[in-house]
């Protein structure tokens, strides 16, 4: 499946369209480092904590349950997602940051995103939840 993704304002929100159809929102707050999605009828919440080595905690949209964490490396350039008992990685495919993935054994998220201001880009990927789609465009 390929859906496309654009970014408003500043970075602010990303809104994921299937041809011209929107199907999914993710919409970042700078200062408080929270942010929440849907894709596909999967609503999550994401509250990122620590400065130095900062963790994310992926919740449910009412915030109350935990279903998931981002781990990042000292960089951020590489990160380990566990949702419901799942691993997955992602990393950076280019040192431009231009393009990235999120993949297990099983599943493999493809990211690439195009324009300098107003960023956009495509995501693919054959069989992914639409959860580790939403994680790995947070991440970025």
């Amino acid at each position: 499946m390929t859906v496309h993704w654009k970014t408003t304002g500043w970075q602010s929100e990303y809104r994921i369209f299937r041809e011209k159809t929107i199907v999914g929102i993710l919409k970042k707050s700078f200062w408080d480092k929270t942010a929440y999605g849907e894709y596909n009828g999967h609503l999550l919440r994401f509250q990122t904590q620590g400065l130095w080595k900062p963790s994310t905690r992926i919740l449910d949209i009412e915030g109350t349950r935990e279903l998931g964490r981002i781990e990042y490396d000292s960089w951020k350039t590489s990160a380990r997602i566990t949702y419901e008992d799942q691993h997955f990685d992602w990393k950076r495919a280019s040192w431009r940051s231009s393009s990235w993935s999120v993949s297990n054994e099983e599943e493999q998220v493809d990211y690439q995103q195009q324009g300098f201001w107003e960023k956009q880009g495509v995501i693919e990927y054959e069989w992914a939840s639409p959860a580790i789609v939403l994680c790995g465009l947070f991440i970025s």
